[in-house]
Formats: C-alpha cells, sequence, structure tokens
C-alpha cells in the first residue's frame, strides 16, 4: 500500500510582494539569507570560557584542542554555576516567573532563569512569582484531553488522557478589562490577579498562541471560519480567532483545574503544545533567536487542498500580521492527534526561518523516490521531527490508516525501504525517508546535533548558486500519481550534497557521514572531497 504525503512545503515559486499586500495569497518577501547576521563558527581558542552552555540544552566545551558539544538530557538542563553542567530538572518556559529561596524575581528568558529587580521582597504562587503581595489571586492548573497512537500503531487510543498544557497564554478579565496574563508552566500551573469579589462575566481565558521576544504574540493555533473543503489559499475572514478556551471565576474558585475537553476543542491544544516545542527547540538551537512569526490554521471539518502543508506566505488574520503559515487537515482521520506530522510541517518552518528551502513542493509518496530538492526539503522536515521529539519514528494517519516510518531502522509500516544506488550519482531521486535516515544517522554519531543545524544556517546553504549545480523542477502527477509535465526551471536549488558540504566544511567527521551515506552502494556523496566555500 502507498500513501501519498499531500503538501508539507508548498512548492509555490516565491514571488515579490507589493508594499501593501497581506493576504494568504500574498508571498512573505524574504531575503536569500536568514534575517539575522549569522554567528560564525568558533574555533577552541576562541571560546569564551572552557566550557559553556551554548543554549539551555547545549553544553560546549574544548577538549584536546577541539570544541565538543553534548545535548542534554530530555529531563535536564544546561546551567553555568557553580560549574558548566547538565543537571536534571526541565528546561523553563518562557515568560514564568518564580522565587528564589533568597526571595529575589526570577523570569525564565530564552530558556533560562535570569533575575529581575524586585523593590520589595518576591512573593511565590504556584507557577509564578510576584513582587510584593499582588492581592487576590486565583491559581489552577490547565490539562487538555488528547489522544495517541496505540501499541501497534494502528489506531488512536480510544480513550482520552488529560495532559498538562505547558506554554499557553492565560488571562484574567473582569467583565471586558483585562487585569492580569500569564504563561503557564511545565506542568500547567498558572497563578492571576482576580477580583476580590468574582461577577458572572469575570473568566479566565486560555489561549493558543504563545509570545516572542518582544512580548507579543508571536505563534498560535487559529479556527480560519472556514469549513469544508478549501484551497490553502483562502483568505480567512472575520469567523477566524485563535483557539481558546474559557471558565469563569466562580466556577475555578470551587474547582482549579482547568480541563479542554475534546468536544472542546482538545486537538487544537494539543496543535499548540506542538508548536511550543517548536518554537523553543529552535530558539535554544539558535541563540535564543525567533523564527518567523506563524500561525497554524485547523478547524474541525476544515480540509485543505494540499492535506497538510506550509508556506511562508504573509497573511494578516486574527488581530496580528504572520510571516508564515501551517494548514492542517480537520477530517475524520484525526491527524492532529500526530506530534510527528505536525512537528514535521514545523520543520518546513524551521528551515524557512534559518535557511534557504528548495522550494520543490507538491504530493509525494511513501517508499517512492522524488527530486532531491523535494527530498531534501522533507527529508530534513521528518529529520527535525525526529530530533525536537527525540523519537525515530515518525507517524502519521491518512485515508483511515495509520501508518509508521522507522529512521533507524529503515523501516516503514506500508512500503519497501526505497534505497539510493550509487551508480546513479548525486542527482538521482532519493526517497524522502532515505534523506531523513541519513540525517538521523548522522547526527545519532554524535554527543549533539548542533552541527546539524548550523549547516542550516550556514552562508553556503543561504546564498544561490549551489555548488553541486542544482535546479529547481516543477512537475504534476497524473491519477495514479505518476509524474507529468516535468519541467527543469533553471534556478538553483540546494539539496542534501550542499548540506553534506556545510556540515563537512565545518569540521564534521567524514567518518560519521560515509557511515550514515555508505556512498559506495547507496548515496555516493563524496565526503572526502566537500566543495568549501
Amino acid at each position: 500500500m502507498v500513501l501519498g504525503l499531500t503538501g508539507c512545503d508548498s512548492g509555490e515559486e516565491l514571488r515579490p510582494c507589493a508594499v501593501d499586500c497581506e493576504g494568504a495569497a500574498c508571498v512573505a518577501c524574504v531575503s536569500s539569507l536568514p534575517d539575522d547576521t549569522l554567528r560564525p563558527a568558533l574555533a577552541c581558542n576562541q571560546l569564551p570560557a572552557p566550557s559553556r552552555c551554548l543554549g539551555p540544552r547545549v553544553l560546549e566545551r574544548c577538549e584536546g584542542g577541539a570544541v565538543h558539544r553534548e545535548d542534554c538530557a530530555e529531563d535536564t538542563v544546561c546551567v553555568e554555576s557553580p560549574v558548566v553542567a547538565c543537571v536534571t530538572g526541565p528546561a523553563c518556559v518562557d515568560g514564568v516567573s518564580r522565587c528564589t529561596d533568597s526571595r529575589a524575581l526570577q523570569v525564565c528568558t530564552n530558556g533560562r532563569w535570569t533575575a529581575r529587580a524586585c523593590d520589595v521582597a518576591c512573593e511565590a504562587a504556584p507557577g509564578r512569582g510576584f513582587c510584593g503581595a499582588p492581592g487576590p489571586t486565583l491559581s489552577g492548573t490547565v490539562r487538555y484531553a488528547r489522544r495517541f497512537p496505540d501499541v501497534a500503531f494502528r489506531a488512536w487510543t480510544s480513550d482520552v488522557e488529560p495532559v498538562p498544557a505547558r506554554g499557553f497564554l492565560v488571562v484574567s478579565f473582569q467583565g471586558g478589562k483585562m487585569l492580569d496574563s500569564q504563561v503557564t508552566d511545565a506542568a500547567g500551573r498558572f497563578t492571576l490577579k482576580v477580583p476580590s469579589t468574582f461577577q458572572e462575566d469575570d473568566r479566565v481565558v486560555v489561549y493558543a498562541a504563545g509570545r516572542g521576544r518582544d512580548g507579543a504574540v508571536a505563534y498560535a493555533v487559529a479556527d480560519p471560519g472556514l469549513p469544508g473543503a478549501q484551497p490553502m489559499t483562502a483568505v480567512p475572514g472575520d469567523a477566524a480567532r485563535i483557539w481558546s478556551w474559557t471558565r469563569t471565576l466562580r466556577e475555578l474558585s470551587t474547582g482549579p483545574d482547568f480541563t479542554v475537553g475534546e468536544s472542546e476543542g482538545s486537538g487544537a491544544a494539543a496543535v499548540f503544545d506542538v508548536l511550543g516545542t517548536a518554537w523553543r527547540r529552535m530558539r535554544e538551537r539558535y541563540g535564543g533567536r525567533d523564527g518567523l512569526p506563524v500561525v497554524a490554521w485547523l478547524g474541525f471539518g476544515t480540509e485543505w487542498s494540499c492535506g497538510a502543508c506550509f508556506a511562508p506566505w504573509r497573511v494578516t488574520a486574527v488581530g496580528r500580521s504572520w510571516s508564515a503559515q501551517l494548514w492542517l487537515p480537520g477530517d475524520s482521520d484525526a491527524a492532529w492527534w500526530s506530534d510527528a506530522m505536525v512537528m514535521h510541517e514545523l520543520g518546513h518552518w524551521v528551515m524557512a526561518s534559518r535557511g534557504t528551502s528548495p522550494e520543490e513542493g507538491g504530493p509525494h509518496y511513501v517508499g517512492v523516490p522524488t527530486f532531491p530538492g523535494q527530498a531534501w526539503s522533507e527529508g530534513w522536515a521528518t529529520w527535525f521531527s525526529a530530533d525536537a521529539r527525540r523519537s525515530p519514528r515518525y507517524y502519521d494517519r491518512q485515508g483511515g490508516t495509520l501508518f509508521w516510518v522507522d529512521l533507524s531502522a529503515r523501516a516503514s509500516s506500508v512500503s519497501p525501504w526505497t534505497r539510493p544506488h550509487a551508480e546513479d550519482g548525486l542527482l538521482q531521486s532519493v526517497d524522502e525517508n532515505e534523506v531523513a535516515a541519513i540525517l538521523y544517522r548522522t547526527a545519532a554519531g554524535t554527543p549533539s546535533s548542533q552541527p546539524l543545524y548550523d549547516a542550516l544556517s550556514a552562508p553556503a546553504m543561504n546564498r544561490a548558486p549551489w555548488a553541486r549545480g542544482y535546479t529547481r523542477h516543477t512537475w504534476t502527477r497524473d491519477a495514479k500519481g505518476a509524474l507529468a509535465n516535468v519541467v527543469d526551471t533553471g534556478r538553483p536549488s540546494p539539496f542534501l550534497a550542499d548540506f553534506l558540504d556545510a556540515l563537512v566544511c565545518q569540521g564534521f567527521p567524514q567518518a560519521l557521514v560515509d557511515s550514515a551515506t555508505e556512498p559506495a552502494t547507496a548515496f555516493p556523496y563524496p565526503s572526502h572531497e566537500p566543495l568549501c566555500p
């Protein structure tokens, strides 16, 4: 059985935007380089200290004249005091505050606890700290009901499970007036200032929205308000809204648990949980820098022409301007429960934010080789999904079938694994999951996957033309999935070999690349002769 993985990277050719352009059909105007200045790789003798935290999840040290990096385990975080080490305790959620033992205020910024000035001693509350007594407050815990794949990865579990809603924006209102706002911590806890007496319309609202460095909402999950089949170019109208859930203060005063049920749209909460994780993971890998402001469109009953897909298309909707969009299907497959699929789409967002897309997109199929540009884009996205979730297994549900792909075993539940052939050269068609498996095995050979993120954002990967000379193709597929109307546009485009060049040219061990690519029999990348700028 062959399943189509529709959409993902849109593949539509980027075109300039008019200055006053708005709407989903207007492509975000982005340069060929990321907007932030790329930080050059440091030699060992340039490190500011013998060891340091490159981010909350990456420890960097100098050993034997070489820079070594180590990713902290999932339940640990890198700290620099009293010594640089990965210590037990989850990384904090940006925007959450706390009081220290000495009653000083700390706020989580870029995944680390940083001191904030307080004129008076810090007063602790569940999941929060205040400068002095805040007055009346209400504390609670937000959870949402979700489903997972069953043990055989054949269907979603029949029973829902309540899980903590981490990193959601929570706001208290007195009538129409906003009183206070907070971000839920890792356990879903919040504490908000509230009126001393409650009226009928006093309430707490939980939003599937997160803030960027400037404090403004930078990523969210929204209902497009467009039921039924829709083209991905459809512009959300006045009915579009960021997903949110409300409880009155009187309700919460008698029971502080705020659980979003499946009938209330907890699937949107599950998507936001993944979106928040991706936002944090990318910031951890890129020095605390935000990605493109992004909105994920999920409407239950809404189906998109691309299936599930991503594009860096600018749109003004639900109260702000977004530089990128995800479209997720709201049909009976309930694919919103697939963390792997949602994180895959966000892998395209990472590439758009810090790298350069090959701009080859369209329908693609498990086990079926495709053009090198599309294979690179989709393979990176699947690898990012695996790395961010710390799992080699990708899974999704389409057409009533839940299927999986295991990158570590090069195995699939629905088709034989297709390997490249060395004699066919670097520009051969490749299965996107083979690209993901190469990346997975490359990263697994070292203590840190950071070099792969550095290679994506390297100048050589973000400047046309690319050294290996690949050019972008367009095509269509007939009713049976066969290629038709193939056109070589002649436009330079990056692919896997260019990425491996960037990786090796930064000093990544050639032997580890060879172990992943198997150049003598499979993908013939010449690691001994990388094309370096």
